[in-house]
């Protein structure tokens, strides 16, 4: 079992949550199935070749409000312009990359972190393939249900046993973990 208070919460693990619960559940325990997924290897190269690399991975750390230390791997920000970007390949899971952006947007609102016109940074999700792009903003609402994510990702780590598996869903056929649910 994990303890609660050994680990940090980052912004995929909050994606993985939203989407799947048992996906979040096998992650914290270590088991990443994605090594060998031809989708990601294809979302890890997209990630690298898209954008200039002095923009990339940028890293925050807060702590939520509970003291559950809270951490973010942003792929690119525009700090002038007050913007953080996501990659992503597809769109399947638009709602958990939208809370995975509202997650890092938390980290810097948990900081104090505003633009230079004290507005609060803007997200954009960029899909490159699909030559789109969406913007994710932070409202009051979406801190209580981040506040809440955290709070169910804590106690999933101190979970004996996965949660039960989801009515399967489109995107569990590209889901690495498809064989450990689904056999």
């Amino acid at each position: 079992m994990i303890s609660a208070t050994s680990f940090r919460i980052g912004g995929m693990l909050v994606g993985y949550h939203r989407l799947c619960p048992r996906k979040a559940w096998w992650s914290l325990r270590g088991i990443w199935m994605e090594q060998e997924s031809d989708t990601v290897a294809l979302g890890r190269l997209l990630d690298q070749a898209a954008y200039a690399r002095a923009d990339k991975h940028l890293q925050v750390e807060a702590e939520a409000p509970d003291g559950t230390p809270l951490i973010g791997k942003i792929d690119r920000a525009n700090l002038r312009e007050g913007v953080l970007h996501e990659t992503k390949k597809g769109r399947s899971c638009e709602d958990a990359h939208r809370w995975q952006l509202r997650f890092y947007l938390w980290l810097l609102h948990r900081n104090g972190v505003a633009r230079t016109d004290g507005a609060p940074f803007l997200g954009q999700l960029d899909y490159p393939l699909l030559r789109r792009t969406e913007t994710v903003t932070l409202e009051a609402e979406h801190l209580a249900e981040l506040e809440r994510t955290v709070a169910a990702v804590r106690q999933l780590a101190t979970q004996q046993t996965p949660p039960p598996v989801l009515t399967k869903r489109s995107f569990c056929k590209k889901c690495a973990f498809e064989e450990l649910c689904y056999g």
